[in-house]
C-alpha cells in the first residue's frame, strides 16, 4: 500500500504566501487610496453678497441622511462668522414630496428644532411610516406646533412654492443625491471624500469667502 505523501509543510507555505499577498493588498489599500477626485465642483455663477450660505440637501426618508445627522451634530455652531447653515427637504418622489412640505411647515411655524432629529429616529430607528400627512400631524402634535395649524399650513400654497422652488434649485446645481453640500449657490462639495472630510471642505470654502467679504 502507498504511502501518503505528507502535504503539511506545503500547505503552510501556499497559506504564508496568501498571507503575505492579504497584507501587501491591504497595505495599498491603506496607503495608496483610490483618489476620490476634487474635492468640490465651481457651478458658473458670479460671487454672492452678505452672509455665505451652506446648504445642505436631504430628505428625512433618506439612511444616508440619518447618518450624516450624527456627524453634523455642533458643526454648524462651529462654522465662521458670517456663515450661516441651512436644511433644504427634496422631494423627488411622492413620500419625500410630503416629508418636504412637512419640514418647510415646521420651520415656518418655528418647530423645527422640537422635531428634526425626531422625525428621523421615527423614520429610520422606529420603522415608522410617516407617510401621510395626517401621520405626520398627530406625530409633531403638542411638540411646538398644533395639529390642525400644521396640516392647514403644510397643505397650503406658499409651502407647495417652498418646496418647489427647492426641488428647482436642487435640479440647477446639477445634483441628483442626497445629503448634498453647497456652499453659497456655488461650490457643489464632493461627498465621495467621506462625511467628515466634506464637512471639512465646506467649512473652510465658506469661511474663505466670508472673510473677502468682511474686508
Amino acid at each position: 500500500m502507498a504511502k501518503r505523501k505528507d502535504t503539511t509543510g506545503a500547505r503552510r507555505r501556499v497559506i504564508g504566501v496568501v498571507a503575505v499577498v492579504v497584507v501587501a493588498v491591504v497595505a495599498i489599500g491603506v496607503f495608496y487610496p483610490r483618489a476620490p477626485g476634487e474635492p468640490y465642483r465651481t457651478l458658473d455663477r458670479p460671487d454672492g453678497t452678505g452672509k455665505v450660505r451652506v446648504v445642505e440637501y436631504f430628505s428625512y426618508g433618506c439612511p444616508a441622511c440619518r447618518d450624516f445627522e450624527h456627524v453634523l451634530a455642533g458643526w454648524p455652531e462651529r462654522l465662521p462668522e458670517g456663515v450661516v447653515f441651512e436644511r433644504v427637504h427634496v422631494s423627488y418622489t411622492k413620500r419625500h414630496a410630503t416629508l418636504a412640505r412637512a419640514h418647510q411647515a415646521l420651520e415656518l411655524h418655528g418647530a423645527l428644532d422640537a422635531n428634526h432629529e425626531r422625525i428621523f429616529i421615527a423614520i429610520h430607528d422606529d420603522d415608522r411610516d410617516l407617510t401621510t400627512p395626517a401621520e405626520l400631524a398627530d406625530f409633531v402634535q403638542g411638540h411646538g406646533v398644533e395639529r390642525e395649524t400644521f396640516l392647514a399650513t403644510m397643505r397650503g400654497p406658499a409651502v407647495a412654492r417652498q418646496v418647489a422652488d427647492a426641488d428647482k434649485a436642487f435640479a440647477s446645481l446639477g445634483l441628483s443625491g442626497v445629503p448634498a453640500l453647497v456652499v453659497d449657490g456655488k461650490y457643489v462639495i464632493n461627498m465621495d471624500l467621506g462625511r467628515e472630510q466634506s464637512l471639512n471642505v465646506a467649512a473652510q470654502l465658506a469661511g474663505d469667502l466670508a472673510a473677502t467679504r468682511t474686508q
